[in-house]
């Protein structure tokens, strides 16, 4: 009898812990979709169609690429997203409803101050050709933060997982490997943090990989990040350059930073 009463309280609490599973996946997915509950699960597209209905006037869906297009890239370059578009399907990763006075800090006719236009890196692949720079904010709600996206489809975008990106942070070190691209570095801030990265990426088989980070601690007394960036590194042969990392300053006000060499592999 004993036995019999401890199976059906074990039935009861596995049928119990099923039903909360199953009410917070329909909870997580109404919140995702903004939507009240539906006898069907919408697809993403449905889901997509709902939100540009849905939305406000004066706003527009965070991954509205003819809007970037027309507006904020003025014609100077067309942006392919649909590669960015397909990861985030498989994700459920919706766009997010924007204002569009918000995008137009993005615009390439934005306030000279904080204007986000393209920059120049050089050739990146190898084609031969220029390759340049800009930003954007996140296409979708799971995107944490901007992106660096380039003048060339063919080169993947760079995501920061940071809303405090600036062109000036994005730099060129040139070929170091010797095989036809330059090198980049990322200047990668939190926004508040006296801690902040430079990130060196090289662009192989068509994907960024990330070389080596390196701390910078911003208020050094020393080195500014953008202004003496060059000062920072130096190719010293072919597959090998160093990097002045400053890892942080004592209470006497030494600054504790080392040169270190990396060999690209």
């Amino acid at each position: 009898m004993r036995k019999l009463i401890i199976l059906i309280i074990l039935f009861s609490l596995f049928s119990c812990k099923n039903e909360v599973e199953k009410t917070e996946r329909k909870t997580t997915y109404k919140k995702v979709t903004s939507k009240p509950s539906s006898p069907k699960r919408l697809s993403y597209q449905e889901v997509i169609e709902t939100l540009k209905i849905s939305k406000p006037k004066n706003s527009i869906l965070s991954n509205d690429i003819q809007f970037i297009n027309d507006s904020v890239l003025k014609g100077k370059f067309k942006l392919d997203i649909s590669r960015y578009e397909l990861e985030n399907s498989k994700k459920n990763c919706f766009p997010t409803i924007v204002e569009k006075e918000y995008f137009y800090e993005y615009s390439l006719e934005a306030d000279k101050v904080f204007i986000k236009k393209f920059k120049n890196l050089g050739d990146l692949n190898g084609d031969g050709k220029n390759d340049s720079t800009f930003i954007l904010p996140g296409l979708g709600w799971c995107e944490e933060g901007q992106s660096y996206y380039f003048t060339d489809n063919k080169i993947p975008r760079i995501e920061s997982n940071s809303n405090c990106c600036h062109l000036e942070g994005i730099f060129s070190i040139g070929d170091i490997d010797e095989d036809g691209g330059n090198e980049i570095a990322e200047y990668n801030s939190s926004c508040a943090s006296n801690f902040k990265v430079f990130k060196i990426w090289t662009l192989k088989n068509g994907k960024w990989k990330l070389i080596e980070n390196f701390t910078f601690f911003y208020n050094n007394g020393k080195y500014e990040a953008f202004k003496d960036f060059h000062k920072l590194y130096k190719k010293t042969a072919k597959n090998k350059f160093k990097f002045l990392e400053i890892a942080d300053m004592l209470g006497n006000g030494e600054i504790v930073m080392q040169w270190k060499t990396v060999t690209m592999k």
